[in-house]
């Protein structure tokens, strides 16, 4: 299947900027035919990015959110259509509070990988529309559901101008893992550049009990912060645009994918 990335864990028309996205996977080292896809950010920094997955998923996200903007972080948020659908004031919150949002598909699917572009291209527009009812923006993030992802994924948001982001620091929140175990798994695997898988919400929807990762959370930034970290965005890590309606991305930096 090409460039598949499978990690451990389990395992619109839009508006493009083809200027811009292909400078930005050029600096990356990404081929001109695919999306870049990025699980980490430059390893010779200080920065690590905390990532929410699901959402949203009331009263979790909204208790997340509110934990970030009381310690003064900036976290990234990928979220399923569905619950932006359901929930639209949260992801405004989100934006509003000076996080990140990235499209995380409709529905969680896990049949992603082998759908024909046409109907994967769909699924990502779905997304990216009630994304954009929502919040007024369109993203330009997107996270593969279980992290699997496929050529004819990364072809499909070339196309369209997203940039493809997985993680190389799982918090095994989605095990059902106790806070402290949370903790653990984030503080003894961090590194410059760590992109963090954390959750707000359920794989596909309901109402995930995300209680432990809540109250793993204000330990997770002190700890972090411990052994000096400063916590930003996945744009802010690694120079990928948030959205299709940033005029220019960032700088692109290093990744060690």
């Amino acid at each position: 299947m090409g460039m598949t990335v499978r990690p451990l864990r389990r395992l619109l028309p839009l508006v493009a900027l083809p200027f811009a996205v292909s400078v930005f996977a050029a600096a990356c080292g990404g081929s001109p035919a695919l999306a870049t896809h990025l699980s980490s950010g430059c390893r010779d920094g200080d920065r690590v990015a905390l990532t929410f997955d699901d959402g949203p998923n009331p009263p979790y996200t909204g208790q997340i959110l509110d934990a970030l903007v009381n310690a003064g972080v900036r976290a990234t948020f990928f979220v399923e259509g569905q619950a932006v659908e359901a929930d639209p004031a949260t992801v405004r919150r989100e934006i509003a509070a000076g996080m990140a949002v990235g499209a995380h598909s409709y529905a969680h699917a896990k049949e992603l990988p082998d759908m024909s572009q046409q109907d994967f291209a769909g699924d990502l527009r779905r997304s990216g529309d009630a994304i954009a009812a929502a919040a007024g923006l369109r993203p330009a993030l997107f996270r593969a559901p279980y992290g699997h992802t496929s050529d004819t994924m990364l072809r499909a948001l070339r196309e369209v101008g997203y940039t493809s982001i997985g993680w190389d620091v799982d918090s095994e929140d989605w095990s059902g893992a106790p806070a402290d175990t949370i903790v653990a798994n984030v503080l003894d695997r961090a590194h410059p550049g760590a992109i963090v898988l954390m959750h707000d919400g359920g794989l596909g929807g309901g109402h995930a009990d995300r209680a432990a990762t809540l109250a793993a959370l204000p330990r997770i930034i002190d700890g972090l912060r411990g052994q000096g970290y400063a916590l930003v965005t996945i744009p802010e890590l690694t120079g990928a645009p948030a959205s299709h309606d940033a005029a220019q991305p960032r700088e692109a930096t290093c990744s060690a994918n």
